[in-house]
């Protein structure tokens, strides 16, 4: 039982922590084009 009990938290960990990656590196990204977006429009 507490085998699987690893096995089960090990595979979610492995599935979570590229998708938590992802989604930092995502709004990273996002909040940079809004900055770039504010930055223009302030110059027009």
């Amino acid at each position: 039982f507490l085998n699987d009990v690893i096995m089960y938290f090990a595979l979610v960990l492995l599935a979570v922590v590229p998708l938590l990656g992802i989604l930092y590196s995502y709004s990273k990204i996002v909040s940079s084009i809004r900055a770039i977006s504010t930055v223009q429009g302030k110059y027009k």
